[in-house]
Parts: C-alpha cells; structure tokens; sequence
C-alpha cells in the first residue's frame, strides 16, 4: 500500500476560498489591496497532510501550528515545524511540507497577496522561513484567526472583504511585531527588563526622571542599557520619556480646561516656556496652538 496523502479532508475542518472573479473586483478596493486574503483554514489533527508545489503558489502561505508536528522541506531543505511555530512561504517559492504521522499538526493556515504581505515576507531573513512565537499569544492568534475566518462568511460582498483584510492586517502585526519570541524590536534577550523600565516610565510620567533613575531601574550597565532602549523603541531614554510626557500633555490640553502653565507643572516642568518649548519641538506647534486646533 502506498503512502497516504491528504490535501485536506481532515475531521473538524474549516476552509475558505474567495472565488476568483470576486477576488479580482475586490482588489481594486484600496482597504484591500495592499494586503488581500485569498484562502484560509484550519486543520485539525491533520494526519496525513501533505501538500507539494513544484512552482510555488501564486500567494504567500501563512501556517501557524497550535499543535503537534509537521515539516517544511525548500531548497532541498527539510524544516522541522512544532507548536509555537510559523511558516511563512513566499509566492512563487517551490516547497513541500505535510504532517508528521505520530503527531501530525494542528494549523491555522491564510494565503494572502498585496504589498504589505510582500513586506512582511521581507521580515524573514533569506533562506528562512519559519519563526518561533511566543507561548502567551496562541490564544490571541487562534482569536485572530478565527474573525479572519469568520469574515470569509459571504465573501462575495466587499464589505466582509475589506474586514478580512484588516483582520489580517491585525494577526500580522501581531505576529511580527508584538511577538517576543520573533519580533525584530523586541529580540533582545533584555527585553523583559526593558518591558518593566518602560511601565516604569508610563506610570511616573509627571515625575522628573533622569537617566541614572531608569538605569538603576533596569538593573542594567548604563551603556548596555541606553543601547539595548534604542534597539527596541528606536529612541534614547530620555527622548522616549520627553515623548511620552508630550503624548500626555496632549491629552490633557485636549480634554481638560487647566492653563498651560498647570499642565506643565503636572508634567514635572516648572518653567512653562520651556514645557512650550518641549512641546513644540515634539508635536510642532505651541500648547495654545494645538488646544485650538483640537476645540474647534
């Protein structure tokens, strides 16, 4: 008896396919276009799995496995694939991959085209194409998935497809760039600490922080960590904390009647030329300017 292959067929599955004439009237749209899922589903326990593509799909393949094994071979390349783990395989790219028999894999699986998915193709390094996820998000990723899918529901009307496409837009995003087990701005090995210094920051904003405060915080060498703050917020300490106070003024102006002068002194600036100061080189305008501008 020959090996068992299976495209799909598993028990318990879901899968969605936007008919093409459909897919091609909503790609004009510009909420769907740059990123445009075309096909999703999820196999469960999916033993017997296999799929083999000599050229490729003509759309990117997202796989995220909640569960089991299963494997991804490119290039000759063979690419264990477990629980916690994504595939990501670009358009055109000739690959194979199926489920391990012992303990085939459970996954969430979307294809999707346009230029944003073409940007986050281009977060892999070449010649990878998996990414590890952090344990805490299976349960906001399956949540994800699962409006994604519920959105391919009447796909045949333009507004369920413009709200796939920013579901999408959202697990991608989620994925890529609030993942710490991937995430470019949050590989650091520092990360967590990072993380506590800056709810540190959020909840003393009125406070007159300096750097020696945040360092001693952090529990980090002063320049390991003004560089490990700049790898993962892209600004120096206090720029962030300066930036973070303004995000703050901007609020209060916004909602709130008190002078210029108290929102300041609120802040942890007594001189209110210098808060004005402060504020017009981050946000680009006076205090008084962007009250006006938000009341009227």
């Amino acid at each position: 008896m020959g090996q068992i292959r299976l495209k799909d067929g598993f028990q318990g599955e879901i899968m969605y396919v936007v008919p093409r004439p459909i897919l091609g009237k909503a790609r004009s749209h510009p909420l769907v276009s740059p990123l445009t899922p075309t096909d999703i589903g999820w196999f469960p326990a999916a033993r017997y799995h296999y799929r083999e593509r000599p050229s490729g799909a003509p759309e990117h393949i997202l796989i995220v496995c909640a569960a089991g094994q299963g494997w991804l071979q490119v290039d000759g390349v063979r690419h264990g694939v477990g629980a916690n783990e994504a595939v990501l395989i670009p358009a055109r790219q000739a690959h194979v991959y199926g489920a391990v028999n012992d303990d085939p894999w459970s996954i969430h699986w979307v294809h999707f085209v346009g230029t944003v998915g073409d940007y986050y193709v281009s977060q892999l390094k070449k010649g990878a194409y998996t990414l590890s996820i952090d344990v805490d998000m299976g349960e906001s990723l399956e949540a994800l998935f699962a409006a994604c899918r519920d959105a391919f529901v009447a796909n045949f009307l333009l507004q369920r497809m413009i709200y796939a496409s920013q579901a999408l837009h959202h697990l991608l995003g989620h994925l890529f760039f609030d993942n710490r087990a991937f995430s470019p701005l949050l590989r650091s090995s520092q990360f967590r600490s990072i993380d506590h210094t800056l709810s540190f920051l959020h909840d003393n904003v009125s406070e007159k922080l300096c750097l020696d405060d945040m360092v001693r915080h952090s529990g980090l060498s002063k320049s390991h960590f003004i560089r490990v703050f700049k790898e993962q917020t892209g600004f120096s300490p206090m720029d962030y904390f300066i930036q973070l106070k303004m995000q703050q003024a901007c609020m209060l102006l916004a909602f709130r009647g008190d002078s210029v002068s108290q929102i300041g002194m609120e802040l942890g600036y007594e001189d209110q030329y210098y808060f004005s100061r402060a504020f017009r080189k981050a946000i680009g305008m006076s205090p008084k300017q962007y009250r006006q501008t938000n009341y009227n």
